[in-house]
């Protein structure tokens, strides 16, 4: 067995039964896996699964291409859906008419430039931070956060909305 066979068994023990033939299509693929952990990201949050140990041994750095950033340092490439896990200390530029899905866990930093039309969605969890500038009067963020999370926005704030939840995760 290879080692995308074992990491999809070890995925469908954590996933719903719905979910389960997504994982098993996903022909030894990493990128169909991290577009399943996305389309159930709400659900893989609020269970922690994947854990971030199980994220690291079997899907490292191979995963940054298609979203799935763990332990990434630097400038990124952001893709429309991204997620940092671990601990990470990333950014990147959003521009132009540009939509990114942001979800930032563990203890992972990033910090977000949203330039032009852009908009940028973040969902922020456990002791993450995340640091948003915002220099175009017509971008838009929207931060839910959650946990212990940290958040702080500058430049044309009155673009950002961000919603503080009493919760460690989605309900």
């Amino acid at each position: 067995m290879d080692r995308l066979q074992h990491l999809q068994q070890l995925m469908a023990h954590g996933h719903c039964a719905e979910s389960m033939s997504k994982i098993h299509n996903s022909r030894n693929r990493i990128s169909r896996l991290i577009e399943t952990y996305f389309y159930y990201i709400k659900e893989c949050i609020k269970k922690d699964f994947p854990s971030l140990s199980f994220m690291r041994d079997h899907i490292g750095n191979e995963g940054a291409i298609y979203g799935g950033f763990i332990d990434t340092v630097g400038e990124i490439e952001p893709v429309r859906r991204n997620a940092f896990v671990g601990d990470c200390n990333a950014s990147f530029t959003s521009n132009q008419y540009n939509i990114h899905l942001c979800w930032v866990r563990h203890n992972s930093k990033l910090k977000v430039i949203a330039t032009g039309h852009s908009h940028v969605h973040i969902d922020c969890f456990e002791n993450s931070s995340v640091e948003v500038v915002i220099s175009s009067p017509t971008a838009k963020v929207y931060i839910n956060q959650y946990g212990s999370s940290h958040v702080q926005i500058s430049g044309h704030c009155e673009c950002a909305v961000c919603k503080i939840h009493d919760t460690e995760t989605y309900k």
